[in-house]
């Protein structure tokens, strides 16, 4: 088995095949398109490891530039994503190899790292937790994403927010408003806004207002779900930018991305993966109802530091 770096972008089409077979339907769909723009954010170098048995594809990993804020200082970062093995290779150690080698590239960077589990993959959360501690990284448990679903209701009572189509400027403003020291901020700058919606799916930005006055932002697109059936396309919240989170508000871009993609939805309801920066008392109230679908989240760093000290993270799950 021959494990490598190599350049993500350019291995796009080999993870492809990978995640493909690694997690069979229902799961995202990973085309490369969607691999080669997750993989090239602006920021840090994106890295990848490869594994190849004979020259086929047989393993994957990869982390993604991100930027994160924290008590107001703000960092450069990845979020790691992308493991995978096809299930002939299965059972041989493989990802615990291959997150080996890339947290062993990483440890130079001196850069925070995000990393979303699935809470159900007992197998997959041990192999995580044994390569950072024996990459010799600290980490930090951050609150559970327990995805939500949000179906509209004629019936629902007018809300005091309303959330619309927003300009880059309208989210950063937002960005820099949010504050609560707990959250490890996801704060894309312009630059990683304006990438994010080349996204080949359809996004949209949201400016949240409420009496007049801005109160956040959010990112919602247009997920795609391979199914048994074929290609499911949900609308997806995919990350609040809410200073001061409330029903109402949540409510709103909730509503907002249940219309934003008509007549290109295939599924009435929307996912929420990440609404764990809302208080536990406003999501009911707000129309969204937990699902069977839950993500551990960790910050890992080679060396500790403030970053450890978060308790949430408002990051996109990836």
């Amino acid at each position: 088995m021959q494990i490598e770096h190599v350049d993500p972008v350019a291995a796009a089409e080999e993870a492809s095949l990978v995640l493909r077979e690694a997690w069979p339907p229902p799961a995202l769909h990973y085309t490369a398109d969607y691999l080669r723009w997750q993989l090239s954010f602006p920021g840090p170098a994106p890295r990848a490891v490869l594994a190849r048995d004979g020259g086929e594809p047989a393993g994957f990993i990869g982390v993604s530039p991100r930027r994160f804020r924290f008590r107001g200082v703000a960092s450069d970062g990845y979020v790691l994503s992308f493991v995978s093995v096809r299930p002939r290779f299965q059972g041989q150690g493989l990802a615990s190899r291959l997150y080996a080698e890339l947290l062993a590239g990483l440890r130079a960077s001196g850069l925070p790292t995000v990393v979303f589990v699935e809470a159900q993959s007992a197998p997959a959360r041990r192999a995580l937790l044994k390569a950072v501690d024996q990459a010799g990284f600290r980490r930090k448990a951050l609150a559970a994403c327990r995805n939500h679903g949000f179906v509209p209701r004629a019936s629902a009572a007018p809300l005091q927010a309303a959330a619309a189509p927003a300009a880059v400027e309208d989210v950063l403003a937002a960005i820099a408003a949010c504050g609560e020291e707990r959250v490890l901020w996801s704060a894309p700058d312009a630059a990683q806004l304006e990438h994010s919606l080349r996204d080949p799916r359809p996004r949209r930005l949201l400016r949240v207002e409420e009496a007049g006055r801005a109160v956040g932002a959010a990112a919602v697109f247009l997920s795609e779900v391979a199914t048994a059936a074929g290609v499911e396309r949900v609308p997806t919240v995919d990350a609040l930018y809410l200073p001061e989170p409330t029903a109402d508000r949540v409510a709103a871009v909730l509503r907002a991305a249940s219309t934003m993609f008509a007549g290109q939805a295939t599924v009435p309801a929307v996912s929420a993966p990440n609404l764990a920066i809302v208080p536990g008392d406003q999501l009911r109230p707000a129309g969204a109802r937990p699902t069977a679908a839950t993500f551990d989240a960790f910050v890992v760093h080679p060396e500790g530091g403030p970053w450890l000290d978060a308790e949430v993270t408002n990051l996109e799950v990836v």
